[in-house]
């Protein structure tokens, strides 16, 4: 007589196990400008036209991204869901939403889990990213004097928050501040970057990256002198829209000097995007 059960057995070293591997995030920092979505990888240094946004014609003014890698945008008019291949919108709530927005990485705030969170002129504000519900939260108050928030916001995780502001002195430029998530009001004030107009701010790597309105893509460091920003050599593939270029340290070494000076004078213009925002997921790495 057989036994049945050694016939229903299974060896456990034969059964198909599942393994799940975070892979990472999308090694992507996305950007905008009004009309536009652009996806810049800060490792290639390459920035990609992705799609027009289909927004019912609304102009973009920020971008936020989750831990999901959900993307999502604020206009005049409307909090929206972003489709990071097509651009088409989807629309969460209708309202006067903040225009500096951003998603807070779990480990900056008391609650334990990611929030939505903006600056509208100097007012911090929670935001509901299922229902756009907005709650206030508090204020960007600074020891170092007044500023408004000139477009952004990001948080290095496991570190520190940064926003973009600009205190009313146009010789300086643009501040980079640094921020208590909690409560929305300044730390310290990292320095004056000598630029106008930094509407996106992102990170990678522990790499902070602003995006002016002016166009090109800037490196930050923090240093005791304060804030300093790099211009970053970019090629720019701008796909159906016909304009593919390279644009930073412009060089040519033919040997003749003069013969290199015109080769630099005849390369054409860089292509200028007027940055309306920039975000990057929660996930992305620290170093």
């Amino acid at each position: 007589m057989s036994d049945a059960s050694s016939d229903a057995t299974v060896d456990a070293q034969d059964a198909p196990v599942d393994v799940w591997v975070d892979t990472g995030p999308e090694q992507a920092i996305w950007a905008a400008s009004a009309t536009t979505l652009y996806r810049f990888d800060p490792v290639a240094r390459t920035v990609t036209r992705v799609a027009d946004f289909d927004c019912n014609g609304e102009a973009m003014i920020d971008l936020a991204m989750n831990g999901a890698e959900e993307l999502y945008g604020v206009t005049a008019e409307s909090l929206m869901h972003i489709d990071k291949t097509t651009g088409a919108c989807t629309v969460i709530a209708k309202g006067q939403f903040p225009y500096g927005i951003a998603f807070l990485p779990a480990d900056a705030t008391d609650a334990g889990v990611e929030q939505l969170v903006g600056y509208k002129y100097s007012v911090y504000d929670r935001i509901d990213p299922d229902s756009g519900a907005v709650s206030f939260v508090g204020a960007l108050i600074s020891d170092a004097g007044s500023f408004t928030v000139s477009g952004d916001l990001v948080t290095i995780p496991g570190g520190k928050t940064y926003v973009t502001a600009f205190g009313f002195n146009p010789t300086n430029g643009d501040a980079i501040l640094e921020i208590d998530p909690a409560s929305g009001a300044a730390v310290r004030l990292a320095g004056y970057t000598k630029h106008d107009a930094l509407l996106g701010l992102a990170q990678w790597a522990g790499v902070p990256y602003v995006f002016p309105a002016t166009g090109g893509v800037f490196s930050v460091t923090f240093d005791d002198a304060g804030v300093a920003l790099k211009p970053v050599s970019v090629t720019y593939d701008f796909g159906d829209a016909g304009l593919d270029a390279s644009v930073g340290d412009a060089s040519a070494d033919s040997g003749d000097a003069a013969t290199d000076a015109a080769i630099i004078d005849a390369a054409p213009p860089p292509p200028t995007v007027a940055w309306r925002g920039a975000a990057v997921t929660t996930r992305a790495p620290s170093q």
